[in-house]
């Protein structure tokens, strides 16, 4: 399917939103949300969930790994897909802690 930002421009752009409407809803400051798109910046995983709750769509949605994903990822993938909603969300709080964790050590 395509980068992250290009997945996230064209739900807005499918539901007939600008930026400004994006912003007003997820209250990102449309500029950062335009990074997003445009592959600038990348999202955290709270950014993300508030941006599939603006899309009406899963986090798993957003969270498709590009075609270009190695093998390790590949397999994370498809286990989401099995996931019911709330091993969803304890896996995403885990991610969080994760990254949380790495940035910490930086």
């Amino acid at each position: 399917m395509g980068s992250l930002g290009e997945r996230l421009r064209s739900l807005r752009l499918e539901r007939n939103l600008s930026l400004y409407d994006v912003e007003r809803l997820s209250g990102l400051h449309f500029t950062t949300i335009g990074k997003y798109e445009r592959n600038e910046r990348k999202p955290s995983l709270q950014v993300l969930r508030e941006l599939a709750r603006v899309y009406q769509v899963p986090l798993s949605e957003l969270l498709e790994l590009e075609e270009e994903a190695g093998p390790a990822k590949q397999r994370i993938q498809e286990a989401v897909k099995l996931l019911t909603e709330e091993e969803a969300e304890l896996l995403a709080a885990f991610l969080l802690r994760l990254l949380s964790h790495r940035r910490e050590k930086t």
